[in-house]
C-alpha cells in the first residue's frame, strides 16, 4: 500500500526562523539607538530639557545680580544683598554664595546652585555685576567666612535702658547720667570655610593669613576638599592657592572676624581707592602716602609696621561669641561733669581734645568698667567692623567711607551745615548713621592701634 503526503504552506522553515528574528534584532536595535543613542531623540530631549533648565537658571541668578546693582545704586556687590536677591529665585538650601575667582584669576563671587544638578552649577559675579556661563574650569574653590547671627536683643548692662532703634538700625541705651550708647552687632564663632572640586586628582591646598604665613598646608587623595572649621589668626586677606594636575587655582578671602588686629592700611591698596583720593594710579598713591615705589613694596612695609608687640591691646573672641556685638559711645566723648559718653551741651564743645592714648584708656577704664561689663578703647578691628557695618546695612558705601565724607562728616567745609565751623556734635542728624554721631570729622579717634611703641594710630578725621 502506498502513503500519501500532502504538502501545505502552513509551516516555517528553522532557517526562515532565524532569519527573522535577526532583521526583528537589527530592527530593535536602530529603533533603540534612534531613541537612545549619543544623537539619539531621547538623549537630545534630555540634553534640551537640561540646557533650558540651566538657561532659565542662568537668566535668575543674571536676575538676582542685576536687583543687588539696583540695590547698591551702582555700586559693588555686597554679599547679603546678593544672597537676599538670589532667595527671591531659588529654594532656600539650593544656593550658596563664597568668593572664589574666574579662570583668568579675577576675584568675585562664586554661585553654586543645586536645584538642577545636586553637584551644582556653578557661576562667576563679579563685583561690578558681569555673570559667566557655568564655569568650565577643572577646579573650582571657594572660601568664606561664616558665624552665627546673633538673636534676640542684645544684653543691657545695669543701669541702661533701651531708649531708641533696633539692632540692625542702631540700638541705643543710655543710663540715668545721659551717657549713651550704641550696640554693634557681630556673628558669633565665625570660622573660614574651604570647599574645593576637581575634575583630576587634587595635590594640595594652601591657606595663607594677611602675613604671608601658612595656617593650613593639606596633601588631599581624591578630588574633593573641605574644611569648615578654620579659625582667622588675624583680620585681613587671606590667599587660598589648590593645586591640581598642572592648574592652580587661587582666591582671596577678606576677614572682619573681629577677633584679631587687621592692617587696615592694606585695604586701601586699590586702584579704586587711589582714584578716589585723587591720584592717577596705584603707583602714585603709593609713592605720595607710604613713600614706596612699588605695590609689593608697599605692602611689605605695612606688614612689617604691624608686626609689634603694641599693635593691639584687646581680644574679643570670648565676649563676642557670648554676647554678639559690642557698644560704642553714640558721641565723642565729653568731659562734662564725669559724663564720659553724654552728648555736649548745645553751648560748648566740651569734647575731650588733646588727650594721649595712654590716658583715654585710663579714664574710660575707670569711668565704666564694671563688675559685669569692662570698656576699653576700640581696637582697630572694632573700628574697621563698625564701617563694614555700615556699608553692610547700605548706609554707606565704599567712596563714602574712604574717598570724600563731607556729606556726612563733622568738617569746616561739609555740605550740608552752611557754616565754615566745626557744628557741635549731635546737633545735626547728616552726622548721624546707624545712630552713631561723628564717626567721620570732628575730632581724631584714638584706638588701641599702634605701629611701634612711639607711633599710635587714630581714626575717623
Amino acid at each position: 500500500m502506498k502513503v500519501r503526503v500532502s504538502k501545505t504552506n502552513n509551516g516555517i522553515t528553522l532557517i526562515a526562523l532565524v532569519i527573522t528574528i535577526i532583521v526583528l534584532l537589527i530592527l530593535a536595535g536602530v529603533t533603540i539607538a534612534t531613541l537612545m543613542g549619543d544623537n539619539g531623540i531621547l538623549t537630545k530631549a534630555t540634553e534640551a530639557r537640561d540646557k533650558t533648565k540651566i538657561t532659565e537658571e542662568q537668566e535668575k541668578v543674571k536676575l538676582a545680580v542685576a536687583g543687588t546693582l539696583a540695590e547698591e545704586n551702582g555700586g559693588n556687590i555686597r554679599v547679603e544683598s546678593l544672597e537676599e536677591q538670589l532667595a527671591n529665585y531659588f529654594a532656600d538650601g539650593y544656593y550658596d554664595v563664597a568668593v572664589g575667582s574666574n579662570d583668568t584669576g579675577e576675584n568675585g563671587y562664586i554661585v553654586t546652585i543645586t536645584e538642577n544638578n545636586k553637584n551644582g552649577n556653578m557661576y562667576f559675579v563679579s563685583k561690578d555685576g558681569n555673570t559667566s556661563e557655568p564655569e568650565s574650569s577643572t577646579v573650582m574653590a571657594t572660601l568664606k567666612i561664616e558665624g552665627e547671627k546673633p538673636v534676640g536683643e542684645p544684653p543691657i548692662p545695669s543701669g541702661f535702658s533701651h531708649t531708641e532703634g533696633t539692632v540692625d538700625g542702631g540700638y541705643v541705651i543710655a543710663d540715668e547720667n545721659g551717657n549713651e550708647f550704641v550696640w554693634v552687632p557681630v556673628d558669633k564663632n565665625q570660622k573660614i570655610k574651604i570647599n574645593v572640586t576637581s575634575e583630576q586628582n587634587i595635590e594640595s591646598v594652601v591657606l595663607t593669613d594677611p602675613y604671608g604665613e601658612e595656617i593650613l598646608n593639606s596633601t588631599v587623595e581624591g578630588t574633593n576638599y573641605s574644611n569648615e572649621n578654620v579659625i582667622p589668626t588675624i583680620n585681613g586677606a587671606y590667599k587660598l592657592v589648590v593645586t591640581a594636575g598642572r592648574e592652580t587655582k587661587e582666591v582671596e578671602l577678606d576677614v572682619y572676624s573681629l577677633y584679631a588686629i587687621r592692617m587696615w592700611e592694606l585695604d586701601m591698596l586699590t586702584e579704586e581707592i587711589a582714584e578716589i583720593k585723587g591720584y592717577e594710579n596705584l603707583e602714585a598713591f603709593c609713592l605720595a602716602t607710604w613713600k614706596t615705589s612699588t605695590l609689593e613694596e608697599t605692602q611689605e612695609k605695612i606688614i612689617e609696621n604691624y608686626k609689634n608687640d603694641y599693635s593691639e591691646t584687646e581680644n574679643y573672641n570670648d565676649s563676642i561669641n557670648k554676647n554678639g556685638g559690642f557698644y560704642i559711645g553714640r558721641y565723642e566723648a565729653s568731659n562734662d561733669g564725669g559724663k564720659v559718653g553724654s552728648k555736649p551741651t548745645t553751648d560748648t564743645l566740651n569734647l575731650w581734645n588733646r588727650i594721649s592714648q595712654t590716658d583715654a584708656i585710663t579714664n574710660i577704664q575707670s569711668t565704666f568698667n564694671g563688675s559685669e561689663y569692662t570698656s576699653s578703647l576700640l581696637t582697630g578691628s572694632a573700628w574697621d567692623r563698625i564701617l563694614c557695618w555700615l556699608y553692610e546695612t547700605g548706609e554707606k558705601n565704599i567712596s563714602d567711607i574712604v574717598g570724600d565724607s563731607k556729606s556726612w562728616g563733622n568738617y569746616t567745609d561739609d555740605t550740608f551745615s552752611e557754616t565754615t565751623n566745626l557744628i557741635n556734635t549731635g546737633s545735626k542728624k547728616e552726622t548721624k548713621v546707624n545712630n552713631i554721631y561723628d564717626l567721620a570729622g570732628n575730632l581724631w579717634e584714638w584706638t588701641s592701634e599702634a605701629r611701634d611703641t612711639n607711633n599710635r594710630i587714630n581714626r575717623g578725621r
